[in-house]
């Protein structure tokens, strides 16, 4: 029987794996909201990543009021102040741990946990281990504001580059540690498109980030592990940039693969495999059953038609009525 080790091997390698594997996440938004109903759903429906089901998260006490508004102020590793209104769901920074890219100069890195030898050699055994998140431009504008980090990437301040070279060197450290641990598959992840265009010019993202990436991918690489980037938003430009850099799998937001069919084509010639994470704007909140299955299924076609270049990315949130939520993941079982 394939093991879901085997089976993500198989995509990856375009070897005609004998089902499209899926991955899981326990976004806690969805489980609150869904509760057992999800936690069974999950559970009858397993993954082919190392997940476990087992209990319905909350926010914690004191953070809902009489009405029942969720709020809650929490400061991360890194030093920044996160404002939370929706419970699970990604916040807004309120404060920032330095004043300006000078005074980061005295910027303590957080510890990185690393995961355990002995828990990653027991998951190889069957399945692949990805690990991570390696973040740069995300990281630098969750500690310093957005506009600022846009403006310093323009004139390319020195002090700002001074910081962003800080970080390459600890995220080569980071990376070392978890190839060192076992890990099979390194995950970046910047966000580098709007809604209709990139953030940045793709020559200013060859210039300044794409030889800082090389860097840090260069030890997956040796090591013979895969880089696999999440990458939402518009990324014409970006995503010929990526491929060059030798990443071995992409993680976008389906919907805009729709505006553009031919960046399926793209990934496949370059044995790019994809998550495929259907369109969270409209189709899982609020279409209907009938239209998921519907690009489920053409999903899977398309990818045993491939023999591999698809794994399945299913993250329930807050927003999606729960016949959509079991009509996503029963067609994905029933067509995968």
């Amino acid at each position: 029987m394939t093991t879901p080790r085997q089976r993500m091997l198989d995509a990856f390698a375009f070897n005609g794996p004998d089902r499209i594997p899926v991955v899981y996440h326990p976004s806690p938004a969805g489980l609150n909201v869904h509760g057992k109903k999800l936690l069974d759903l999950f559970n009858a429906y397993p993954p082919d990543n190392p997940v476990v089901f087992d209990a319905i998260p909350h926010p914690p006490e004191g953070t809902v009021d009489a009405s029942g508004r969720y709020h809650e102020i929490r400061t991360d590793e890194w030093g920044t102040e996160w404002e939370h209104l929706i419970y699970g769901v990604w916040g807004h920074p309120r404060r920032y741990p330095f004043e300006n890219w000078e005074a980061a100069a005295a910027y303590a890195f957080p510890p990185f946990p690393l995961p355990d030898r002995v828990t990653l050699a027991k998951q190889r055994e069957e399945y692949l281990v990805f690990a991570g998140t390696v973040s740069i431009f995300e990281r630098l504008h969750a500690l310093r504001p957005m506009d600022e980090v846009l403006m310093d990437l323009l004139t390319e301040a020195t002090a700002f580059l001074r910081f962003l070279d800080r970080l390459v060197e600890y995220w080569l450290q980071v990376i070392h540690g978890l190839l060192d641990a076992g890990a099979d598959v390194i995950m970046f992840g910047d966000d580098w498109g709007a809604q209709g265009a990139p953030l940045i010019p793709s020559a200013l993202f060859r210039k300044l980030f794409a030889p800082r990436y090389a860097r840090l991918m260069a030890p997956v690489h040796k090591a013979g592990g895969k880089v696999f980037f999440h990458c939402c938003g518009f990324m014409d430009g970006i995503l010929d940039e990526l491929i060059h850099l030798g990443i071995h799998g992409l993680w976008p937001q389906i919907g805009f693969f729709e505006a553009d069919p031919s960046l399926f084509d793209t990934c496949a010639e370059h044995r790019v495999t994809l998550y495929l994470h259907p369109d969270r704007q409209y189709l899982i909140p609020r279409g209907t059953p009938e239209e998921i299955e519907t690009v489920i299924k053409a999903y899977a076609e398309r990818f045993h038609a491939s023999r591999g270049g698809g794994i399945f990315y299913v993250e329930i949130e807050n927003d999606a009525p729960f016949e959509n939520v079991q009509a996503l993941v029963e067609a994905v079982h029933r067509w995968r």
